[in-house]
């Protein structure tokens, strides 16, 4: 049986077509994500309610159409939608490239390039995800120019995926004969709960990935189309509508200062801005001279919601290359009040020279298209025709040309970039030679210019593992059990002898310990021995009982484990040497402290004849060591000793006379001459704000050995008496 389309009876309540209220609602979420950004670093919860406004007109709109039997042109839709979205966002994309190849480190160029290229095509928010829960992307991150478009790219994934599911509720409305409201409260109100159940437990166990997911923004945008579907069906009572509105505007207002939203958002507590948006959409338009929509309809707030699109895109670029250049961190109120000044003309300017004579274009007939049909008023079926395809023709041409005239240039500069790197991995592998002597210029090594320091790339920073062989790929050692990826347990062979006489050394720790082997290997490879390296990230090697994690007032149940097991091993494999730190240092401050528990571990070392050798741990800063010397003329990347270590190594008054205990001390290339530096010979200290280079690490390779070998250490501990190590054939 041929089943018949069916357009549901009844009808909605009016609603007027435009809403000034509205209109003024996304001036002020914009505004104060504007003023949170700029003045107070916070969030402020106005990206959720512009996001949930969006949500509740396409939702308004489309319900309607179904009510009235009209088709929805999901299709055309997604091509009006985009032809007005994405010529602002390209010229504002463009635009801050040209401005970043002035400004931000070369470093930065490639992530730059694939930023823009994310945002471009609407998925930013899913490469910010993937970026915030990698524990060296955390400590590298700069704030990225173009991070404000995750919201962007959520807001076009919804555009299209909201159409599609309106669809759904067409089709079963008119082809199961099912009433409006109820169909798409079931479909809505089930991807409500979903997400807001899913985006509850991410948030809580990972917040950082939740931020950008969209599946836990879902909820958000459903709430708008909830909204949408009570006012079709309901008013709120005129008594109520003026509180109302004034306590919607009064919780958006309060939102980013009372609530956690960096730390808490997208879980229940963002349903507080959509609430207080949904308050003022609810009571509308009052008709009282008290009501929240006088102030919302004012002029100024109307002319801002004209531009609230346009400003949103040039705000942040605007103030993370000013802050950059300038090596500020933040803006303060002077030079904060002319960034939102100048964003608010960069947008009007944006607005009348790009949005304005586009949709001008949108609306303007064709005339050879008239001429050639020959027609004027438009009444024929052939001028109908015609017109629709000229509809869809104009929008396929501006986005089209939008993609073109960007992702050409940015798969171009990639490919430019990517040139650069190459060649910069080559210079990479040159510390210590004369054009990139590192620390060794502080030795008399003349240094030879180049126009760029290396590394230029954080990836090629850190120290090499790549020849290394995982520990469980030597299963006679007995160690596999410490290599676990997934709970970012590391274990790595670096080199492996069966000669009994060869010496053993287990390097142990955290990504400091881990770092410090770029110093290390040359001294070590020279005997040919074993040489394991068990890491863990940001747990420190020391007894159980005195095991922490990031901060050194909290314990950490995996690192407490994890040193259990290693403890264990280290006395089974009773190496020669055992390299840890000694030392913990923190952020900008002098408060260096002894790691607890190093004489019981020298105890055991010498118990059993080895060498214990305790590494200073190098300083910590508050800004990104990396790109502070590349970025910007203006900050000061230098800081005195007494700013970020204790004057002397707090080490050698613990166990400076312990027979068996070597010391290596870097802080004089750290800081020579007292002052610590980013830049030492035209190589980079730092990968971030606290992670050394491997290729400073290599320079000071000769002084390290010098300072082992000046208090006597040798590769062979000379007391150890050790069995056979099992070959790979028992």
């Amino acid at each position: 049986m041929k089943h018949r389309s069916h357009t549901p009876r009844g009808s909605f309540l009016p609603q007027p077509k435009f809403r000034p209220e509205i209109q003024g609602l996304r001036s002020l979420a914009v505004l104060l994500v504007v003023l949170y950004h700029v003045w107070f670093g916070r969030v402020s919860g106005g990206v959720d309610v512009f996001l949930f406004i969006s949500a509740f007109l396409l939702s308004t709109s489309s319900l309607r159409k179904i009510q009235e039997g009209k088709p929805l042109r999901v299709v055309s839709y997604w091509l009006h939608v985009f032809q007005r979205l994405l010529p602002a966002a390209v010229t504002v994309i463009a635009g801050t490239l040209a401005a970043a190849y002035f400004i931000v480190a070369p470093s930065r160029w490639a992530s730059l390039l694939d930023d823009a290229q994310a945002a471009l095509f609407y998925r930013l928010n899913w490469r910010l995800a993937e970026n915030a829960v990698d524990y060296y992307a955390q400590n590298a991150s700069v704030k990225t120019p173009f991070q404000h478009f995750w919201s962007l790219s959520m807001q076009g994934q919804i555009f299209i995926l909201w159409p599609l599911l309106f669809t759904l509720i067409a089709f079963l409305v008119s082809y199961l004969r099912l009433k409006v409201i109820p169909t798409a409260l079931l479909i809505f109100g089930s991807v409500f709960v979903a997400s807001l159940t899913f985006s509850v437990i991410e948030t809580y166990s990972n917040q950082a990935y939740a931020y950008f997911d969209t599946r836990t923004r879902l909820w958000e945008f459903a709430a708008g189309t909830l909204l949408a579907m009570l006012l079709l069906i309901w008013r709120v009572p005129d008594r109520l509508k003026v509180p109302l509105g004034w306590l919607g505007i009064i919780g958006l207002v309060t939102c980013g200062w009372l609530l956690p939203v960096q730390q808490a958002f997208p879980g229940f507590l963002a349903l507080w801005p959509l609430l207080s948006g949904a308050m003022v959409i609810a009571a509308g338009q009052t008709g009282s001279p008290y009501g929240a929509d006088r102030l919302l309809g004012t002029k100024p707030l109307q002319k801002l919601g004209a531009i609230s699109y346009c400003l949103y895109l040039v705000h942040w670029p605007l103030l993370i290359l000013y802050t950059s250049y300038m090596g500020k961190e933040q803006a303060g109120l002077l030079d904060g009040s002319l960034i939102i000044l100048a964003s608010i003309g960069l947008a009007w300017l944006l607005h009348q020279g790009v949005e304005k004579p586009l949709r001008a274009w949108e609306k303007k007939p064709s005339r050879s298209l008239l001429a050639y049909l020959g027609l004027r008023a438009g009444r024929s079926e052939g001028f109908r025709h015609a017109a629709k395809v000229q509809a869809a023709r104009r929008p396929l041409l501006v986005i089209a040309a939008c993609l073109l005239l960007v992702a050409g240039p940015i798969s171009l500069a990639q490919g430019w970039v990517q040139g650069q790197y190459q060649q910069a991995k080559e210079y990479a592998n040159m510390a210590g030679s004369p054009t990139y002597p590192g620390a060794q210029a502080l030795k008399g090594l003349e240094v030879r210019k180049t126009n760029f320091p290396i590394p230029m790339e954080r990836d090629d920073a850190w120290v090499d593992m790549s020849q290394a062989i995982r520990c469980n790929d030597l299963p006679q050692l007995g160690i596999g059990d410490m290599n676990d990826p997934e709970a970012e347990n590391y274990c790595y062979v670096y080199s492996y002898s069966e000669d009994p006489q060869a010496p053993v050394s287990l390097l142990i720790g955290d990504s400091h310990s881990q770092q410090t082997f770029s110093y290390l290997a040359d001294s070590l490879e020279k005997e040919e021995g074993t040489i394991i390296l068990m890491i863990k990230p940001w747990c420190r090697f020391t007894l159980p009982e005195y095991s922490r994690s990031v901060d050194v007032q909290i314990a950490n149940s995996a690192c407490v484990d994890y040193n259990a097991k290693a403890l264990e091993h280290v006395q089974n494999l009773a190496p020669d040497n055992l390299f840890m730190l000694s030392t913990r240092t923190f952020d900008g401050s002098p408060d260096e402290v002894v790691m607890k528990g190093l004489d019981e571990i020298a105890d055991m070392v010498r118990g059993y004849g080895g060498q214990l050798v305790l590494m200073r741990d190098n300083p910590r800063y508050t800004v990104d060591m990396m790109i502070c010397p590349q970025e910007s003329p203006f900050a000061d990347c230098s800081f005195d000793r007494e700013q970020v270590l204790a004057a002397e190594n707090p080490a050698l008054d613990a166990l400076g006379d312990k027979p068996g205990v070597y010391h290596l001390d870097m802080t004089d290339y750290y800081c020579p001459e007292g002052v610590c530096q980013a830049l030492v010979g035209n190589v980079l200290v730092y990968m971030d704000n606290n992670h050394m280079t491997r290729q400073y690490g290599e320079s000071m390779a000769p002084m390290a050995a010098d300072q082992l070998e000046a208090q006597g250490w040798r590769p062979q501990a000379p007391l150890l008496s050790r069995p056979l190590l099992p070959s790979a054939g028992r």
